[in-house]
């Protein structure tokens, strides 16, 4: 009799739903549409929108020597893109079960914060395109930052639980690891890698235009800034975070655009700046170490899986 009772319990657990993980789940979805429509009011200027000009054009108002080419920012598409599809798939997890209940409950890979720093994110992001359309460089600024903040915030929370259930997933999941990596980890980092380097570029803006420092000087501390970065993480995610983030790819290709449409755009071959040639140091580092942390990745993929079969 206890055993079939202790079944019955186990059945019914399997059998509910948290109403307020999906609901928080809803609101992540629906914070992400909102956003994406505000950042279309934006982008296209309509004068009887709620935007006063083009996001492109206030860029254009304070430009940089490190601000890109403006097909750079095509990879917005990409980002918005890759979000929705992961958003679409993890809601594929609220009619999907495993053997321990319903897949976005168990194992909880991505947690209630995970959603929350994602719905915060959205929030700022729209808070961000009307202090930059009304031009509030250094209030931007704050605001651009804590987007990247909620961004690492979301990779951090993402990487806790994966890696806290990848042993399971590997068994029983394999194919769900794998898109957790792909579209879920890579995704956020892509927006990630992107919004910080946004963020420098406002950081830029906001030392010429607002501390009167010259558009030269400027451009080489956001370089500074960002060589420092890269440099930092490839030491951290190849010696000392491995076991989180090995399947984290995106982040190079995204400096190597950005600093490719900075070169685009500012680099005179016949009389090159100094922030001309060190752009173009930078993305050759940056192309180097791309090329190095594939190689890492294939042979502790091969000689050093995080799980085994």
């Amino acid at each position: 009799f206890m055993k079939r009772k202790s079944f019955c319990f186990r059945m019914a657990a399997m059998e509910t739903h948290n109403p307020r993980l999906i609901a928080i789940m809803v609101l992540s979805l629906v914070s992400y549409i909102i956003m994406v429509v505000f950042n279309a009011f934006a982008g296209a200027g309509n004068p009887n929108g709620p935007f006063l000009q083009t996001t492109g054009n206030v860029s254009n108002k304070f430009n940089t020597e490190i601000t890109p080419a403006g097909w750079t920012f095509s990879i917005w598409g990409v980002i918005y893109f890759w979000l929705a599809v992961w958003l679409i798939y993890v809601f594929t997890w609220l009619c999907r079960r495993n053997a321990h209940g319903w897949m976005y409950l168990e194992p909880r890979i991505l947690s209630f914060l995970f959603y929350i720093s994602w719905i915060i994110n959205n929030i700022l992001n729209i808070t961000w395109l009307f202090l930059w359309d009304r031009e509030c460089l250094i209030t931007a600024l704050i605001i651009l930052a804590l987007i990247v903040f909620t961004n690492y915030a979301m990779l951090f929370f993402s990487y806790r639980g994966s890696y806290a259930n990848g042993a399971w997933l590997q068994k029983a999941h394999k194919t769900d690891l794998w898109l957790i990596r792909v579209l879920v980890q890579n995704g956020v980092a892509v927006y990630a890698t992107w919004t910080t380097i946004a963020t420098l570029l406002n950081f830029a803006a906001v030392l010429t235009y607002s501390g009167n420092v010259s558009l030269e000087t400027a451009g080489t501390v956001a370089l500074s800034i960002l060589l420092i970065e890269v440099v930092s993480w490839f030491v951290l995610e190849n010696f000392v975070l491995d076991k989180y983030v090995r399947y984290t790819l995106t982040i190079y290709p995204v400096v190597i655009v950005a600093l490719s449409g900075v070169l685009d755009k500012n680099y005179n071959a016949s009389s090159p700046s100094k922030n001309g040639i060190y752009t173009a140091v930078l993305l050759g580092i940056a192309c180097m170490i791309f090329a190095i942390r594939i190689v890492l990745v294939v042979w502790k993929h091969l000689n050093r899986p995080l799980y085994l079969d």
